[in-house]
Parts: structure tokens; C-alpha cells; sequence
């Protein structure tokens, strides 16, 4: 499995407005991937994982997405998402980072 990028960075980011990244998830493998749970560091941060199997070859899309709260505000923002699958020890982590504006 492969997922692209590693780090998205949003840069400036308006307060308490939602903002949202795709990662492409590629199946190296040659069995159909799963991914079983794509969990984020916090509450702020809202992955959306593919429901189908990714077939051998075949890309699927982590839609993730994050709205600052009020505390926030002109500080740095630096989120993970774990993802697990089907295959033992592939777990990958991705990160989401940017600076909410004051």
C-alpha cells in the first residue's frame, strides 16, 4: 500500500472554516485491500475512507477534512490520521498540517 501524499500542508487556513485534502491510496499488493479504520488525532480532523475494496493496481481515495474551533485561532496545525487495513503491519499514518488565522 502506498498513500500520497505523506503531508498536506493547507498553509493559511481561515478560522473555523472547513478545509479538505484528498490522499490517493494505492493497492501494491496482490490481494484486494481493505481499509479497516482511518482514525484521526482529534475531533477536528474528519477522515472519510473508502467503503469498497481496492483492487491489486487500483487507487482509492482518504478524504480528509478539518475545522478549526475557536481556540485555534493564529496557531500552527499539525494533524494525523492513522489508517489500518487487511494486511498485517501496514499501518501508515498521514498528516494534515497549516496555520489557522488569527
Amino acid at each position: 500500500m502506498e498513500i500520497s501524499p505523506n503531508v498536506h500542508d493547507f498553509g493559511s487556513i481561515p478560522k473555523e472554516t472547513p478545509v479538505s485534502t484528498i490522499f490517493k491510496i494505492k493497492n501494491t499488493g496482490d490481494k484486494p485491500l481493505i481499509i479497516n479504520d482511518a482514525k484521526a488525532s482529534c475531533g477536528c480532523t474528519v477522515p472519510r475512507k473508502p467503503e469498497e475494496p481496492i483492487m491489486p493496481g487500483e487507487t482509492g481515495e482518504l478524504e480528509v477534512s478539518f475545522t478549526s474551533n475557536p481556540s485555534q485561532a493564529g496557531a500552527p496545525m499539525n494533524k494525523s490520521v492513522t489508517v489500518t487495513t487487511n494486511v498485517p503491519g501496514s499501518t501508515k499514518v498521514v498528516t494534515i498540517k497549516g496555520q489557522v488565522q488569527g
